[in-house]
């Protein structure tokens, strides 16, 4: 279910690509753009799912993946991408010494921002970005005003905890 609306591409190209450029050591493999439908999130992981095989390890290539549908999931629930018609989720990836790099670009949102939050134990969803925030070696957020908020992540080289951000609790008691 991949579709084009060239007049957010190039401002999200050049946002996806600025990635590569700063690391000399990844390799673009690809961009595609999803509508911003819960069907998406499947396609999207297949997408990425076959375009990272033979570029990185199996088990590299089923976190990344799983860590992409999480923030495709999230793009579509949470920003313009899944509220407004026409919406877009456009999906980059680079590979480069057995590293994944992953970019998820959606149309941002005005009453919301990406952070993390933690999930009481009934509830069913809000562990998206929890997860990035465990499994990936590096992650972060940038938003631009032309092309949508960007939240990436790099899985797959040696970990570090500097990118770990503080957690919240909103269940009663504290911690879950």
């Amino acid at each position: 279910m991949k579709t084009q609306k060239p007049s957010r591409g190039r401002e999200r190209r050049r946002t996806a690509y600025a990635a590569v450029s700063r690391d000399r050591n990844l390799c673009a493999l690809g961009q595609a753009d999803f509508a911003g439908q819960a069907i998406s999130v499947g396609a999207a992981r297949a997408w990425a799912d076959g375009l990272l095989a033979g570029h990185v390890a199996d088990e590299v290539r089923e976190d990344a993946v799983l860590l992409l549908s999480e923030l495709v999931t999230n793009s579509i629930v949470h920003s313009d991408s899944g509220r407004k018609p026409g919406g877009l989720v456009t999906v980059f990836l680079a590979a480069g010494d057995g590293v994944a790099h992953c970019e998820v670009i959606d149309d941002g949102s005005a009453a919301s921002a990406p952070v993390i939050r933690e999930a009481c134990p009934e509830d069913g969803s809000g562990r998206g970005l929890w997860m990035v925030n465990v499994m990936a070696e590096a992650w972060g957020v940038h938003h631009d005003d032309e092309a949508g908020n960007a939240v990436w992540f790099r899985i797959g080289g040696q970990p570090t905890s500097t990118h770990l951000m503080p957690l919240s609790s909103p269940c009663a008691g504290g911690a879950a």
